[in-house]
């Protein structure tokens, strides 16, 4: 009896998928066919009559589509399982037309063959699905918040209760790479409703009053002729009262209404985690300087908000954001945003946002998106015509300073907006009433006008502080839209259908840190939600190295860390105000700006610079006509940095950064960077070279007189977010240094004369070695 054949033991589950799904597209015909017209060869040299044709062919034609059967059946995939990996949900819906159009005759052969879903039987009162959901969902929010576009981000995202709100953390499928890739293709978008509005309404004179006192004196106040107009967005820090720099709050975005009135109305657009706090405080200014008549609103949750950036985010918006104006049931002349929107449309070639002056405003009225659904962005068209790049290349020129109106300001206009908006079933009955399927809805004057504000964004203006950023900022750089609450899902869904990505908050702290930009609020040290923050990664480390067993996990004790899961600013300091009346704060704090620095770290002496730090800020209380009410600890002053290694490793946060007071530690850890050369690429190579000159006697060093990592005492600083950096294609990473510590560098960069200067060591706290990095300031 013969053997049974068995398959080869080496391949694998897949590849044996694979070769069955093969064989089963094999046609397998006879070695020989009966050619019919064979037998009449004489007469097949005029024209082929197509039965006789079909007939001489009719055994091959039954095996192809014998094959094309049997190769259906092979396959063991549904077609919702066959879906892109973006597309895949984990409770998939039966209904075809959630399906792309190419698949859903396939779908609908396998729902045939599919037995039919037994339902259970109803008992009780029938009641009314829609309003059991909508309890549901209400009852979930008690505790935490949700977004418009929470059921969006729920099927596709890993939800997080953090900072009061349910929000998306990050997507269920890997995504750093291909978000990276989309930025630079087309556009990024991340909701950002859950930054909340605080509105001061009052005399511009008693709201300039109440904010100088709190906000960051080494930023232009808002009172600054380029924000007071209402044109553009301004940056700035919030601090207790008269603590600037020290006991800060929160960075936060600023935009004055454009009126000519006497009353003004100032809206400060701040981070849930410090929005509580920040309020007290301008409250507080309020009372010390005895103005009753400033009215302090709160509008959380009144306002939606959409941050775009990428390559075609301006392309993006143009296929979405439509003007009212441009419909002919709208009067253009009487119309208050008529000429903005004429800005608006020259824009359509601009290829990137920050060609436009920082923090501009833009004000329009728009229509409904669900009108036009769905918008398709038009092809980057090369070169641009040249009656549009005039158009352009002038108003970049010469910006105008009358575009930044919008009825949002005003509360009922908002809640006007919010009423009228249609429901999903109001616009799939006007679209049946198309003669056309498919033809996109005309504007009516019933429909609602919805006001809006495109505001140019650029973080990296509070960063620079006069001086230009050598870091590549684009990655956060775009558009942030403005519209009022009930509005989200109609311009999310034209957004998403028109090939914008999704970007969560830690994504968004991953283009912080690509960008080379601190992000809010994990590298804002000094701040309570900063050391909320940490204590919370703190303890998510502390419990997963536990959960190990003593055997299994890693042993800190050992190698000499005494705090693995946090950065030790405070034994750097020697700073922690645990008598505080609500939370605890660090008595550490940052300095910002340029000028701040060189204040501090081009004096002689420590105590020279401590004495120029005090002068400098007292000169600009006085500017402000304030004086400080507490004195600063120049020991607890931190200064935020960027660095990056020379060659491989990818540093972690909490890492620690050493100086290097040995000179033949330095020697040894820049021995590639100094002798690096055009013909000597390759470390190893450059490596065996020098030693072949020196010999290995010289090259080398006693271990057991080498010390394995530095002493404590040679810490002066920790990193707060580190990583592999994509845009600078090696390990880089954000932290701060305390200032005593940076001028011990340079100083000892001056004396010994390096030819590389800032140059440290950098440990990880798992790590079994320090690798050299080289140091920036952040101003």
């Amino acid at each position: 009896m013969s053997e049974k054949r068995s398959a080869p033991a080496d391949l694998t589950g897949k590849q044996k998928r694979r070769a069955r799904n093969s064989n089963a597209r094999v046609i397998r015909t006879p070695n020989e066919f009966t050619n019919v017209l064979a037998k009449d060869a004489p007469k097949v040299a005029g024209a082929i009559r197509a039965d006789e044709f079909t007939a001489a062919r009719i055994q091959e034609i039954n095996a192809m589509q014998g094959a094309i059967k049997s190769a259906g059946n092979a396959l063991n995939t549904l077609t919702f399982q066959a879906l892109p990996r973006d597309m895949r949900r984990r409770a998939a819906s039966h209904k075809l037309t959630r399906l792309p159009a190419h698949l859903r005759a396939k779908a609908a052969q396998e729902m045939e063959h599919s037995p039919p879903a037994k339902r259970k039987a109803r008992r009780g009162k029938r009641q009314n699905k829609d309003d059991i959901v909508s309890r549901e969902y209400l009852r979930r929010q008690k505790e935490n918040k949700w977004l418009e576009t929470h059921i969006y981000h729920t099927k596709r995202m890993h939800m997080r209760n953090i900072w009061g709100y349910r929000l998306a953390a990050h997507p269920n499928v890997k995504s750093a790479r291909s978000l990276y890739r989309t930025f630079q293709h087309m556009s990024v978008i991340h909701d950002a409703s859950y930054v909340g509005c605080l509105e001061v309404v009052g005399k511009r004179e008693d709201i300039v009053r109440i904010m100088n006192p709190v906000t960051d004196v080494t930023l232009p106040s808002v009172e600054s002729e380029r924000f007071v107009k209402g044109n553009r967005m301004g940056q700035t820090h919030l601090y207790e009262y008269l603590s600037c720099p020290a006991r800060p709050i929160c960075p936060v975005s600023f935009l004055w209404k454009p009126s000519e009135n006497e009353m003004q109305t100032l809206w400060l657009w701040i981070h849930p985690s410090a929005f509580e706090e920040a309020r007290q405080q301008v409250e507080l200014a309020r009372e010390k300087a005895n103005q009753n008549t400033v009215h302090i609103n709160d509008l959380r949750d009144q306002f939606i908000r959409f941050d775009l950036s990428g390559a075609r985010t301006t392309a993006l918006l143009q296929a979405v954001v439509k003007p009212v104006e441009e419909s002919e049931h709208v009067d253009k002349v009487s119309s208050p945003t008529y000429k903005s929107s004429k800005v608006w449309r020259d824009l359509e070639h601009l290829r990137s946002a920050s060609s436009i002056p920082p923090g501009s405003v833009i004000g329009l009225t728009v229509q409904d998106p669900r009108l036009a659904f769905a918008q398709k962005v038009q092809p980057q068209s090369n070169p641009i015509p040249s009656e549009a790049s005039a158009r352009l290349s002038q108003l970049l020129a010469q910006w105008p300073e009358d575009i930044a109106y919008s009825a949002i300001w005003d509360d009922e206009a908002r809640k006007k907006v919010t009423e009228l908006l249609p429901s999903e079933h109001a616009l799939a009955k006007r679209r049946e009433e198309n003669l056309l399927p498919g033809t996109k809805l005309e504007f009516k004057p019933e429909d609602p006008r919805i006001p809006i504000l495109l505001v140019q964004r650029s973080p990296g203006q509070s960063n620079r502080r006069g001086q230009q950023d050598t870091c590549k900022t684009e990655l956060l750089e775009g558009w942030s839209m403005i519209l009022p609450k009930g509005c989200a899902m109609p311009f999310w869904k034209s957004f998403m259908f028109a090939g914008a990505r999704v970007a969560c908050f830690e994504d968004l702290r991953a283009f912080h840190f690509e960008s080379g930009i601190p992000c809010y609020p994990y590298d804002y040290l000094g701040s309570r939600a900063c050391e909320d923050a940490r204590n919370m990664a703190k303890h998510e480390a502390e419990s997963a190295w536990l959960r190990r067993p003593p055997a299994k996990r890693l042993n800190y004790a050992k190698l000499g860390v005494n705090r693995p899961f946090d950065a030790a600013f405070d034994t750097l300091t020697n700073a922690m105000d645990v008598d505080h009346e609500t939370k605890p704060r660090p008595e550490f704090y940052l300095l910002h700006g340029h000028k701040t620095l060189s204040a501090i770290l081009s004096r002689e002496t420590n105590e020279a610079a401590e004495s120029a730090l005090v002068a400098y800020l007292a000169e600009l209380y006085t500017k402000r006509n304030l004086t400080p009410n507490s004195s600063l600890r120049f020991d607890a002053a931190l200064i935020q940095v960027r660095l990056a290694f020379f060659d491989r490793g990818r540093p972690e946060a909490n890492a620690m950064i050493y100086l290097i007071t040995d000179e033949t530690e330095y020697e040894t850890q820049t021995t590639y960077i100094r002798n690096c050369e055009p013909g000597l690429r390759n470390k190893k190579k450059l490596l065996e070279a020098l030693e072949e000159e020196n010999g290995d006697a010289d090259m080398a060093m006693d271990e057991s007189e080498k010390p394995k990592f530095p002493p404590s005492s040679d810490i002066i600083g920790y990193l707060t977010t580190a990583n592999f950096s994509f845009h600078a294609g090696c390990g880089s990473g954000l932290g701060a240094c305390t200032a005593l510590g940076l001028r011990r560098l340079q100083d000892l960069d001056k004396s010994r004369g390096r030819p590389v200067n800032m140059v440290v060591l950098v440990r990880n706290p798992k790590a079994l070695q320090c690798r050299p990095a080289k140091l920036q300031f952040l101003p």
